[in-house]
């Protein structure tokens, strides 16, 4: 739309004549334009699902659709349904798993996609359950000794044994495993070795030791006779040693052998100074009836499940 401005001047001339008026026209121009923006949806995340483990909730989802988006946030609540904080923000969009350090409940997640200051609707719900112990890595050892005593042919896995600290396809080997034919494992006819220098990383805080896990990976060079593989722990630097655990061995093929696990304390109570390099000690004992049978180990690790 254009308006007409209209301006009137009088001129006066030298002379005391007046001249006749003269108008002047100024035209105004004022343009105008008018526009509608669509609202923009945000698409949240969808199947969202996690596991508890060692204090923690690992969380996994689809990603959103909406793949300009940030991220997402991450919002954890006590009660189902209700009562959400957020407690982190996940980046990029892309992303499809989180852990979070919940601490030992049950826990409800949800997550929204989010750009800027635009949030999207919520995903739906994940209920998570959280243990509130932590196991350890396996863990190998860093020095070892052979038992020269009452120890069958007292002299342990006689060749390479400190193969037996990481499973490499390295052997440690026991060749003539005992003076006797017992099959007890303690009977002072059979091998024995020790085993420490465990970096087991339990705190010193920890409030409880639940269980310790010992795997054992190795062979026997024959199926014959009645042959184990028997354990014992210490928590003094050998001063003191558990009652053993035993597993009988029963092919001459490379076997994963476990003994203990997480809620076995191997009949004592534990506090984190007995699992310190200097204080923890495996030994290990080979038991079969036949004295000439040899043992291989490639690995000998310990893992340990706490309280925090």
């Amino acid at each position: 739309m254009r308006a007409l401005a209209v301006a009137t001047a009088t001129i006066v001339l030298v002379g005391g004549l007046v001249a006749a008026p003269v108008t002047m026209a100024r035209f105004n121009a004022t343009a105008t334009a008018s526009a509608s923006l669509a609202a923009g949806t945000l698409a949240a995340p969808t199947s969202l699902a996690g596991t508890g483990t060692s204090g923690q909730a690992v969380l996994t989802w689809t990603p959103s659709s909406s793949s300009a988006a940030t991220g997402y946030e991450l919002w954890r609540s006590a009660t189902p349904g209700t009562g959400y904080a957020q407690v982190a923000t996940v980046t990029p969009v892309s992303t499809v798993t989180a852990t979070d350090a919940a601490g030992t409940g049950t826990w409800y997640y949800v997550m929204r996609t989010y750009l800027g200051g635009w949030t999207s609707a919520y995903s739906g719900e994940a209920a998570v359950p959280v243990s509130g112990v932590i196991t350890t890595a396996y863990k190998g050892c860093t020095n070892n000794a052979a038992v020269t005593s009452n120890a069958g042919d007292n002299n342990g896995y006689e060749t390479t044994p400190g193969n037996a600290c990481a499973q490499d396809g390295q052997l440690a080997i026991d060749d003539n495993s005992g003076s006797g034919t017992s099959g007890l494992c303690a009977s002072s006819q059979k091998d024995r070795h020790t085993f420490w220098g465990y970096a087991l990383g339990v705190p010193s805080t920890a409030a409880a030791i639940a269980g310790i896990t010992i795997v054992a990976v190795g062979d026997q060079s024959n199926n014959g006779g009645t042959t184990s593989l028997c354990v014992q722990l210490s928590w003094d630097g050998g001063g003191t040693w558990s009652t053993a655990r035993s597993v009988a061995m029963t092919t001459n093929t490379t076997t994963t052998y476990t003994l203990g696990g997480p809620t076995d304390t191997w009949g004592r109570r534990w506090v984190p100074e007995n699992l310190i390099t200097a204080n923890f000690r495996v030994r290990v004992i080979d038991v079969s009836t036949q004295p000439a049978k040899t043992f291989r180990l490639d690995y000998l690790g310990v893992a340990v499940t706490y309280q925090p």
